[in-house]
């Protein structure tokens, strides 16, 4: 569809408005964000390697972190429609030296909307299957099952998820996820089908460019994409927009960071 290119006059008005104020807010929300976690810990950024895929990002890469590794996400997600929705998610993951092919790890999760806050707890687990450099493929066994600490019915599901990622370059890498997922919604249980492709590319040594689109078989469809800055080794910073293909198609941006230990 061609779209209506306005003259530079006209786009030199515009910017002299001010934004609507829910999407002030949420601006000054994720720039705050930012300022605050490269502030904190960019002193930390010294060492190490930096991965690609995990993150606020939803397909999952078929890696898991080296024996004796740790790694700490933190993001901060909000809908451009309603500025009354926002969560932010923290996931610590590590893997042993004593259990070198599991990675475990846990998100707490605490959501808004409308005033209303709800705290999840998700452990997980993530099994090494194949790893084959020379080759390009790594494959894993990932699940996880999550909690509602502040609902009478704190179980909330399950997902099992088999994440395969080809590596047909050292700067591009494939990404594709197949699973199963078990939900409660408003006391109802359903099963279903799951399903993600990704693609991450570096353009430059600093700087990964990751895009993906992921779905239940008769559920949601979304999309996400953005940039991820490495600075120095540790540390990853993250800036996504995302959109669901269904119902409203409601957009949110995401704000994140990745520290490795």
């Amino acid at each position: 569809m061609t779209q209506h290119r306005p003259h530079r006059s006209s786009r030199s008005h515009a910017w002299g408005h001010a934004l609507p104020a829910a999407k002030s807010r949420m601006l000054k929300r994720n720039l705050l964000f930012l300022a605050i976690t490269a502030s904190a810990t960019a002193a930390l950024a010294l060492c190490s390697k930096a991965q690609a895929a995990g993150g606020a990002y939803v397909v999952d890469n078929g890696g898991i972190n080296a024996p004796g590794e740790c790694n700490v996400d933190l993001w901060y997600r909000s809908n451009r429609q309603q500025g009354s929705e926002h969560g932010t998610v923290l996931v610590p993951a590590c893997t042993f030296r004593q259990l070198p092919g599991i990675q475990l790890g846990a998100a707490l999760q605490r959501q808004y909307a409308d005033d209303h806050g709800e705290t999840q707890v998700s452990p997980q687990v993530k099994l090494a299957l194949l790893d084959r450099e020379d080759l390009g493929l790594q494959l894993a066994l990932a699940g996880s099952v999550h909690w509602a600490l502040n609902r009478n019915h704190s179980f909330d599901g399950g997902d099992l998820n088999l994440p395969l990622t080809f590596s047909p370059s050292d700067r591009l890498h494939l990404n594709l996820n197949a699973g199963w997922s078990h939900a409660y919604d408003d006391g109802q249980q359903h099963h279903r089908w799951t399903w993600g492709t990704g693609v991450e590319y570096d353009l430059l040594q600093n700087l990964t460019l990751i895009a993906e689109r992921y779905g239940q078989r008769g559920g949601e469809q979304a999309w996400q994409a953005g940039p991820r800055l490495h600075i120095g080794h540790d540390l990853d910073l993250d800036l996504l927009l995302g959109q669901h293909l269904t119902d409203q198609r409601d957009r949110w941006l995401t704000t994140g960071a990745t520290l490795r230990f």
